[in-house]
């Protein structure tokens, strides 16, 4: 198989588990969000269900995503991680200050429709970012679990 085409297997694979990873997150934060909602307000649920979550999404990706199942680097991933979420919180605190200055008394469902949309946002960039800045390592002969069978 060719360099090229190989370089197209892994990044399917990789845009793969990326997906498969912001799906189980996405389910995980707006179970937060929900359950700290009330108690804490919007903006705090949001935050630290974006912060607990990051950790999840950074952990899942180095795994399913990038096949990285080591120990080495992990806390260099982890505080970049929380890094990228902080674009993330800023898409999404913001689109519930707007929603909220609409709509004061919007509803559970529609904060969390707002949230997963603003998260839909940053996920493009969160993946640019996990690629060509936290896992750049892999692209230049780092070894990993294989991916694609």
């Amino acid at each position: 198989m060719s360099p090229a085409a190989m370089k197209h297997i892994v990044l399917l694979d990789q845009l793969r588990g990326f997906g498969i990873v912001a799906v189980i997150c996405t389910v995980v934060s707006m179970l937060i969000f929900a359950a700290l909602r009330h108690p804490l307000g919007t903006q705090w649920a949001n935050a630290i269900s974006l912060v607990l979550c990051s950790v999840l999404n950074t952990e899942l990706n180095r795994r399913i995503s990038f096949g990285i199942t080591g120990l080495h680097l992990w806390w260099r991933d982890q505080r970049r991680g929380l890094w990228i979420m902080l674009l993330a919180l800023g898409i999404t605190s913001g689109s519930l200050l707007v929603l909220h200055a609409v709509s004061p008394k919007a509803s559970l469902a529609t904060e969390l429709a707002v949230i997963v949309l603003g998260n839909v946002a940053s996920a493009v960039t969160r993946f640019v970012l996990l690629r060509y800045w936290i896992f750049r390592r892999l692209r230049h002969g780092a070894t990993a679990v294989p991916l694609h069978n």
